[in-house]
């Protein structure tokens, strides 16, 4: 599928529209429990800081313990079982939390099991979900793919907060998570009813162990001229943003005064800028290339951070700090996009999976000591001078993938096949010597 041409919307595409479906149900849902679980913890079970951190861990930990193993696993078998199976896994774990708030068995210790049982079915899910829509569509098509999915992505995440928020009022905080047990059962009937045909799963005639395969996707991934620097500057990014994004909302409500009204509408309208991100990512990359883009987006990041330096207390300065978060997260967006297009694009089909793995786990285990540095810095620096820290960071994605050797890549949407073309020939290669 991924070597043939689809004419048309993507919204014509059926199985495109299914997927497209499963991950807007699965993020409302997954919105509403992020804003349940911390509340079971604190309201109804009366939990400290530290044990309302150490479910914030629990839910962290699963990316670095298992994300390598779950790439593994989507490049051995048939991804969309595996999307299924992580669904009902994630939903039967959350079911458990209505359930025993209905027996009064609801306790931390069972609410840490429940995060750590979802989190785990996330990863497996999520691994396999992305590197599925190769495989989906052709590469021609995953830019535009992924702008759709940026997009409703970030509605969708804001949707299902403010759901969240609204029935935690209504149902209380343990019955609320129905809703994203619901969520799980409409992802897992949309992901199965996707009729493309699958590729079966790449076998290479040699034996080889799961640990074997999951270095090779390391060494893979360390070693690709494209992928490797988007890796770099991906986790670059994302660890200086755990960094911010630890001080961020503790600054707004301690230093400026911000009321918890204040907080969400700078929230909403940062989501706003991610959707508007996802429209617009298209059209840019295809006139100016991905390079282009990816560095321009990463090159105002640290501007975006300049309006909460010098804010005040006041309505003006919360209204320019809302733009610039409007800005920054639909950067984010775009570059966001890009840089997964282009990796999905140039990566060997047998390898989706394990690139993808091994991406994430780079990245995203980048967050707790990024997190625990802010901690230190605002503890030992001050909330605004950890953040001028931070803010001055935020230029080093941008020095990463600068100095890196795609700026050859050629422009347009073409470069999408173009560098497909030119990653596949070294492997052929060395396939035949």
């Amino acid at each position: 599928m991924s070597n043939t041409a689809v004419e048309g919307s993507l919204w014509r595409h059926r199985g495109f529209l299914q997927y497209w479906s499963a991950n807007v149900v699965d993020l409302v849902g997954s919105g509403v429990t992020q804003v349940a679980l911390p509340l079971i913890a604190v309201v109804s079970l009366h939990a400290s800081v530290w044990q309302v951190a150490l479910l914030s861990f629990a839910q962290k930990l699963p990316p670095l313990l298992v994300s390598l193993s779950a790439g593994a696993l989507a490049d051995r078998h048939r991804k969309r079982p595996v999307m299924v199976g992580a669904a009902l896994v994630g939903g039967a774990a959350f079911l458990v939390l209505p359930l025993a708030d209905a027996l009064g068995r609801l306790s931390l210790g069972l609410l840490y099991g429940v995060a750590l049982v979802s989190a785990v079915a996330e990863v497996f899910g999520s691994t396999a979900r992305i590197s599925f829509l190769p495989a989906l569509l052709p590469r021609a098509r995953l830019l535009e793919a992924n702008s759709k999915l940026g997009g409703i992505n970030s509605l969708a995440d804001s949707a299902g907060s403010q759901l969240g928020g609204a029935l935690v009022a209504a149902l209380g905080a343990a019955h609320a998570v129905c809703l994203d047990v619901a969520s799980y059962l409409a992802c897992a009937l949309l992901l199965g009813r996707i009729r493309t045909p699958e590729p079966a799963a790449v076998r290479t005639t040699k034996r080889t162990t799961f640990r074997a395969e999951i270095v090779e996707g390391m060494r893979y991934v360390g070693s690709h001229p494209t992928i490797r620097p988007l890796v770099l500057a991906a986790t670059a990014y994302v660890a200086v943003m755990a960094f911010l994004n630890t001080l961020w909302s503790v600054y707004l409500l301690r230093q400026l005064h911000y009321s918890a009204g204040a907080l969400g509408m700078t929230l909403s309208v940062g989501a706003l800028g991610g959707f508007c991100g996802a429209l617009v990512v298209r059209p840019l990359v295809t006139r100016f290339g991905p390079v282009p883009v990816m560095l321009t987006t990463l090159a105002l990041a640290p501007f975006t951070e300049v309006p909460l330096l010098l804010a005040t207390p006041g309505p003006c300065w919360q209204v320019a700090i809302a733009v610039a978060m409007f800005v920054q997260l639909g950067c984010a967006v775009t570059q966001g996009s890009t840089q997964r297009a282009l990796r999905q694009a140039v990566c060997d089909p047998a390898l989706q999976g394990r690139m993808l793995a091994t991406s994430r786990w780079v990245v995203y285990g980048s967050q707790p000591p990024a997190a625990l540095l802010a901690g230190a810095a605002g503890t030992w620096l001050g909330l605004w001078n950890g953040l001028t820290v931070g803010t001055v960071a935020l230029a080093i994605p941008f020095l990463v993938l600068r100095s890196s050797s795609l700026a050859a890549l050629p422009r347009g949407t073409a470069v999408l096949q173009e560098a497909h073309r030119a990653s596949a020939r070294p492997q052929q290669e060395s396939d035949a010597a």
